[in-house]
């Protein structure tokens, strides 16, 4: 369920909100309540909610400075505004706060029912984020996670050949190349290419390819539902089980245990 928390000075606008508004078509609970900014912030911080509806003027602190506080402290909710002013100036400062939306008093039904809608879309792609983060942390120690790519210098020497050759993999990386065809693009000897890419880069072309080419697959498995031999064959490995073995020497788990845990 999506936590919402409700912060309002008037009573019968904040009754009437919690108590008439249909939170189950959203798979919403409202989990507090409060009448003023100060309350406000003690609840958001005990019941960490996802959603916080709030008013803008409240005796003591007003809506935008506890978002202001919250915010400064970290605070991960949405928040939706609610105001009986349709002032520019609100409007600015909840922008600048990132607010994910401004409503006027009286609050119309299909006017809450958009700003919910939106909302807790914006909630759920947090929460699946999050959870896809969660789980690719797990993974942190595998060797493929710690790889960094070569960056290429914005302004390319014509004799930078470790830049073209890292430009010809990102490139080529889904058809069968190796040290000899990227030296034979580039009009140079393997052994040479062989030694300015290690030097450059610390690692070999063959590693770098190998690397480049599962951590693309790890982006495939998480994004897609493209079958496993597929997504072998789309960074360049026509055999599925060498694929596989590959994957799991640097990853740590096999393509399909990997998928089976941001599921």
């Amino acid at each position: 369920m999506i936590k919402v928390v409700v912060v309002e000075d008037e009573m019968l606008v904040k009754k009437g909100l919690i108590l008439t508004t249909d939170w189950h078509r959203f798979n919403c609970e409202v989990v507090g309540e409060a009448s003023n900014g100060m309350e406000g912030i003690e609840v958001i911080r005990n019941m960490n909610p996802d959603i916080v509806i709030t008013d803008v003027r409240m005796p003591g602190l007003d809506g935008i400075k506890m978002i202001e506080a919250l915010k400064a402290e970290g605070c991960k909710s949405e928040f939706i505004i609610i105001s009986g002013y349709s002032e520019f100036e609100y409007a600015r400062q909840a922008l600048k706060l990132g607010v994910r939306d401004f409503l006027v008093k009286p609050i119309d039904d299909e006017d809450l029912y958009n700003a919910l809608s939106h909302t807790c879309q914006e909630v759920q792609n947090k929460k699946t984020l999050d959870k896809i983060q969660n789980k690719m942390d797990d993974l942190t120690d595998s060797r493929v996670m710690l790889f960094k790519e070569y960056i290429i210098p914005e302004h390319e020497d014509d004799n930078d050949y470790t830049a073209k050759a890292i430009k010809y993999i990102k490139e080529n990386y889904q058809k069968d190349i190796s040290l000899k065809s990227a030296a034979d693009s580039l009009f140079i000897s393997e052994s040479y290419l062989s030694r300015v890419f290690k030097a450059n880069v610390g690692q070999t072309f063959l590693d770098y390819l190998t690397y480049y080419r599962v951590k693309k697959a790890c982006k495939l498995l998480q994004e897609s539902d493209v079958k496993i031999h597929e997504i072998a064959n789309m960074v360049g490995y026509k055999d599925q089980r060498y694929f596989s073995v590959i994957f799991k020497k640097l990853v740590g788990i096999s393509p399909k245990e990997f998928r089976n845990k941001l599921n």
